[in-house]
């Protein structure tokens, strides 16, 4: 929960498995309908290797590898906080999530989320408050909300974010569980 300043205001990071499951292609074929064509994805974490394989062959055939950073490896915490703190914006475009870890570790480091609208981010993210959400597979409905956190109104999201997911600190929650015992 500690938080650092922002360190770019227009890069959108992904951190976790890159499988097929996590939809990453909606992200990518979102790319082309950002306003803003500074912005920068940076999708990070331990790649599926023919899943890994389809999304560099889209990045290719849409001319997108100056503005995707791919890295395929396993991260320490610290790692994921390093590159959790050099963005404004996280995406989850996952086709299901039971409770995303990663979306709240986001939601507590104060970045603006933008998830697909699976039962599990739908439990975590009220939706034009603390974050936004998406319909599945929506790239361009995807590409309107990243182009919507993008504007400076709404740098107080991810103070809304943080704040809806206090809940989820680790004293907090022990004092729960020790409540119940």
């Amino acid at each position: 929960f500690a938080y650092k300043k922002l360190r770019e205001a227009n890069k959108i990071i992904y951190t976790g498995r890159i499988s097929s499951i996590k939809q990453i292609e909606t992200l990518i074929n979102a790319i082309p309908n950002i306003k803003n064509n500074n912005t920068i994805v940076e999708i990070y974490g331990p790649a599926e290797k023919d899943y890994l394989d389809k999304i560099k062959k889209i990045i290719g055939d849409k001319k997108l590898e100056s503005r995707v950073i791919i890295t395929n490896k396993i991260y320490s915490i610290d790692e994921q906080i390093g590159k959790l703190d050099e963005a404004r914006i996280f995406v989850l475009p996952s086709k299901t999530e039971g409770m995303p870890q990663v979306l709240i570790e986001n939601m507590a480091r104060g970045k603006i989320v933008i998830a697909s609208n699976n039962l599990g981010s739908k439990d975590l993210i009220q939706n034009n408050k603390n974050g936004f959400l998406f319909q599945m597979n929506d790239e361009k409905e995807l590409a309107a909300k990243i182009n919507l956190a993008l504007q400076n109104k709404y740098l107080n999201m991810g103070g809304e974010a943080r704040s809806s997911v206090e809940q989820f600190s680790w004293g907090k929650v022990i004092k729960k569980i020790e409540n119940l015992l």
